[in-house]
């Protein structure tokens, strides 16, 4: 084999080698926010909503006032579920991220639930709280349960499976 056939493989090893340790990730956002609304004359259409012009606006697409007010959790599951999304906090909108306020009673539970698109964060105001997830990679589907404290902050990833409940 000449030199030059030599070289050329050694080459094609090389990028071979290299190719499989590629590294992916989300794409930066086009713009720096994108509040939502709902109609088309407002803006133009990202991710499930149009985008308000970004001349009109205005710092309170970025606010929401009311989550410090516990609600009732008389229901058949114990808790009552406060969601801060883009469709009441308009500023989210593409950014990947919401939030939820869960106000729990005795035996209260927030069901097994998925975010297919987002990690949850959870933090414990007051009580205690039984809580995990299920992986769905080829270990077996594995349980990762813990109980949490008041002050306790715990993380859900992305599009698992998770449940909370209460933990007297």
């Amino acid at each position: 084999m000449g030199m030059k056939n030599l070289s050329f493989l050694a080459v094609l090893s090389l990028l071979a080698l290299t190719l499989p340790l590629a590294i992916a990730s989300d794409p930066s956002p086009l713009q720096d926010f994108c509040v939502g609304v709902n109609t088309p004359s407002d803006g133009v259409f990202v991710n499930g909503k149009f985008c308000k012009d970004p001349k009109l606006v205005t710092v309170d697409d970025f606010f929401m006032a009311g989550l410090q007010n516990a609600r009732p959790v008389a229901n058949v599951v114990g808790s009552n579920v406060t969601a801060v999304n883009v469709n009441n906090l308009p500023g989210l909108n593409t950014l990947g991220i919401s939030l939820v306020r869960i106000d729990y009673g005795v035996n209260g539970q927030n069901p097994p639930h998925t975010h297919p698109r987002a990690t949850e964060i959870l933090y414990v105001g007051l009580g205690k709280l039984l809580v995990g997830f299920v992986t769905s990679n080829g270990d077996g589907n594995r349980l990762f349960t813990k109980t949490l404290n008041e002050g306790d902050v715990f993380v859900f990833p992305e599009g698992l499976i998770c449940y909370e409940l209460t933990y007297y």
